[in-house]
């Protein structure tokens, strides 16, 4: 078998899609991987897996119509050239330019979108999302999302699409790299971090971005730690060029200063540091079914989060963690300290996360994936199972 993966870069095929590429390269399969080149964080710098082939194609992030133009043209040109047995795209900006990309030339088709932006999207901006990603639904075989409410929206708006819903929790994660280590090796962490006994820790994990919750939360904190000096917060990303922080300037100035913050930027490796944290806060406004809530449940690190797509799917309100139903400052503020004085509840959240971990299991998402591209079409076959 034949696959080209279409994806918008290489931040994106480390985070969610290598495991799966892994295990289709072990069976047999030619991987071929149509992403940008561009290094978008930093610390981006990881060699390519053995077996996937990159071929480099600069597509937008945002929705410039040359871009998208010239980077159809050039994947075109790709399929003509590779002919694969299974063309599969991956997140809205790489699925509209492989929707104007597709001819009646190339083999089946699928695209994967890890969130429908126009769901949780108002005014102007919504209605020109909702033309775009219903009009490239259209021109795929199969599409398939993370969630009922993304199943339901996309299916409504777009009738003529055949909209397909991936089971479980999308596409999981690595449980066993997200382990939780013994009572040693994280004493042993947070130290190095200059973490002292006895103080707590909240952890924010991803792209520094205002629908993320970023600013919210950095503002919770700032509150918080202002009455309490045994806190601290815990940063592990980066700023994106595209998307404000949604913090203002003497936010900006504070987070600098705060000896309790600790800005421990991108990371490759993430688990080596989720692990010192004691809750982590993901007030997120727009996510697909975030794999950063899945990686701190499956390390035992209960969650506060918004009552949003994905994260009220991922996160068990009162079991292990908060779904707060209201984005506001004040209610996030009282839910930290709240958790931050409670050391029992937080106790039973995280053995709770843990007895479930194996639900988030990135496997059941590889199984899945290989069962669509076995059964595509007679000419995407795998090796047999040994």
């Amino acid at each position: 078998m034949r696959l080209l993966l279409v994806i918008p870069n290489l931040v994106s095929y480390r985070s969610f899609l290598r495991e799966l590429c892994r295990a289709l390269v072990a069976d047999g399969a030619q991987v071929h991987l149509a992403c940008s080149g561009e290094k978008i964080w930093e610390g981006d710098e990881e060699a390519m897996d053995e077996g996937v082939e990159m071929h480099a194609i600069e597509f937008a992030r945002g929705m410039n119509p040359i871009t998208h133009l010239r980077a159809a043209r050039e994947l075109d040109r790709l399929v003509e050239k590779l002919r694969p047995d299974i063309v599969h795209a991956h997140f809205s900006a790489a699925i509209f330019t492989t929707a104007i990309a597709r001819t009646r030339r190339w083999p089946a088709s699928f695209a994967t979108f890890h969130g429908v932006s126009f769901l949780a999207m108002r005014g102007w901006k919504a209605a020109l999302m909702r033309a775009v990603e219903t009009w490239s639904a259209r021109q795929f075989d199969t599409v398939w999302v993370l969630t009922d409410d993304d199943r339901d929206g996309l299916q409504t708006a777009a009738p003529r699409a055949l909209v397909r819903r991936l089971p479980g929790f999308g596409i999981g994660c690595d449980v066993e790299r997200f382990t939780p280590p013994d009572a040693m090796a994280r004493e042993a962490l947070r130290q190095r971090l200059g973490i002292n006994a006895g103080q707590i820790v909240f952890a924010f994990v991803g792209r520094f971005t205002d629908f993320k919750g970023f600013g919210q939360t950095v503002g919770a904190f700032l509150r918080l730690a202002a009455t309490d000096a045994q806190v601290r917060l815990l940063l592990i990303g980066s700023r994106d060029p595209l998307h404000p922080t949604g913090l203002s300037e003497a936010e900006e100035q504070a987070l600098k200063n705060s000896p309790q913050i600790i800005d421990a930027g991108y990371q490759s490796e993430v688990e080596s540091l989720l692990a010192a944290a004691d809750v982590m806060v993901f007030p997120s406004r727009r996510e697909g079914m975030p794999v950063c809530l899945m990686e701190a449940l499956a390390l035992g690190v209960p969650v506060i989060t918004l009552d949003t797509r994905g994260c009220r799917e991922v996160v068990r309100d009162g079991v292990d963690g908060l779904v707060l139903r209201d984005h506001d400052l004040q209610t996030l503020t009282a839910a930290m300290q709240r958790v931050a004085h409670d050391q029992d509840l937080r106790r039973e959240w995280s053995a709770r996360a843990l007895a479930d971990r194996s639900r988030f299991d990135r496997a059941h998402f590889v199984a899945a994936q290989k069962h669509l591209y076995e059964t595509a079409t007679p000419a995407a076959q795998l090796a047999p199972a040994s």
